[in-house]
């Protein structure tokens, strides 16, 4: 078994970039001999709509099903061959459910997670619930994640659902144009209180689609936020070994 720890965040595999599926499926096989562990770290999907999805047979699936079935199936291959898989819900696979971590022998995260990564505490997690002072997404947020909300969207058939999906993305990519880039961002503020509560001086996550590793004073000790790039163009991942920040493809 391999000793790297593997972070990955921001995938968004949709069914309009199948090249990056295959970049994907093409990661997974890679990392297979020399890993110990892969983290993903939300929004593995562009969206996800139910566990339900599992069930259907492959000739009654829209095409996106297909997608998530088959990426699911290699996930599912990486975990059998003894690399431990850890997932986080993402701002747009919240509703993944027991029935798919199941499905792909992965444990789920919680929203904050505190991981001992090469010795060194270090909080991991999607990363939206940092940026506090996009107030138009975080009323979003706590809309998408009231139970009553995801129980009526659940009641619905497979097509309204990515129906629905497809129009709240629409909402969002227009919306994300319209806001000054700094509200889009992580608030530093909220960034010191999260690591301060959970007495980490590391912190990964995802979500801003700004690959970076940012140092600053916290305390009095020195802290560091490294943020996870997103899949759109290309794949974007980091790697520890023996305490030691591998890689980080932009």
């Amino acid at each position: 078994m391999g000793q790297k720890s593997y972070f990955i965040a921001d995938c968004h595999l949709d069914d309009s970039r199948p090249h990056i599926t295959q970049l994907f499926i093409k990661f997974l096989n890679e990392i297979q001999q020399d890993a110990k562990e892969l983290y993903i770290l939300g929004d593995l999907f562009e969206y996800w709509i139910g566990d339900d999805v599992l069930d259907l047979p492959q000739e009654a699936c829209p095409k996106t099903v297909k997608l998530m079935q088959s990426s699911m199936r290699e996930l599912k291959k990486l975990a059998d061959s003894g690399v431990a898989i850890y997932l986080a819900h993402g701002n747009r696979d919240f509703l993944i459910g027991d029935q798919f971590i199941q499905a792909i022998g992965a444990t789920l995260l919680d929203e904050h997670q505190v991981i001992d990564l090469c010795g060194t505490p270090t909080l991991i997690m999607h990363g939206d619930t940092l940026c506090i002072d996009d107030i138009e997404y975080q009323k979003l947020r706590i809309m998408l994640r009231n139970p009553q909300w995801q129980t009526n969207f659940l009641s619905r058939s497979i097509q309204e659902r990515i129906k629905e999906a497809d129009n709240l993305r629409k909402i969002s990519q227009e919306q994300t144009k319209a806001k000054q880039d700094d509200l889009l961002d992580v608030n530093q503020n909220e960034v010191e209180r999260i690591m301060r509560q959970f007495n980490v001086t590391q912190l990964i996550h995802g979500h801003t689609h700004r690959p970076a590793t940012h140092e600053f004073i916290l305390d009095g000790k020195v802290a560091k936020r490294m943020v996870l790039g997103d899949w759109y163009q290309q794949n974007s991942y980091m790697v520890f070994y023996q305490n030691v920040h591998l890689t980080a493809r932009p």
